[in-house]
């Protein structure tokens, strides 16, 4: 049965700052099967972006490595690479995490003119929409 880890043990596994955390952080993704939560890669990517200065280049990049350890258990991967796709085309990382569970949903609403107008990046999603509009997009 694997481990699960919050943001801050994550961010130390991809990130080598030099300290101890991130030495400790990568025994646990060597010694044992790692499960990470929709909620700590959602986290993560806000961190790597506004702490470290990562790129969505770099976010996307660091995720595509995680994503690709056998020994990794992403909840909801599928969508996990999904946001990450939706990330490489402009949209932000927590919105396309929230377009994307909300699949089976009507429509999506949203207070955020700029989901909205990116959202259009992502075929085939719900429509996003300010609530009392009637105008929607997808």
């Amino acid at each position: 049965m694997p481990s699960a880890v919050d943001t801050n043990v994550l961010v130390r596994f991809l990130v080598d700052d030099g300290s101890d955390h991130a030495a400790l952080a990568r025994r646990v993704f060597a010694e044992e099967p790692v499960f990470v939560p929709t909620s700590v890669v959602m986290e993560t990517e806000w961190v790597l972006r506004s702490k470290f200065g990562y790129s969505p280049t770099l976010i996307c990049d660091a995720f595509d490595r995680l994503l690709g350890f056998e020994a990794v258990l992403v909840q909801d991967a599928d969508l996990v690479v999904d946001a990450v796709d939706a990330l490489r085309v402009g949209l932000d990382f927590a919105d396309a995490l929230h377009l994307l569970a909300a699949s089976d949903c009507d429509r999506l609403y949203t207070f955020d003119s700029d989901f909205i107008r990116r959202s259009d990046r992502m075929t085939g999603s719900v429509p996003v929409m300010r609530p009392g509009s009637s105008k929607a997009t997808s």
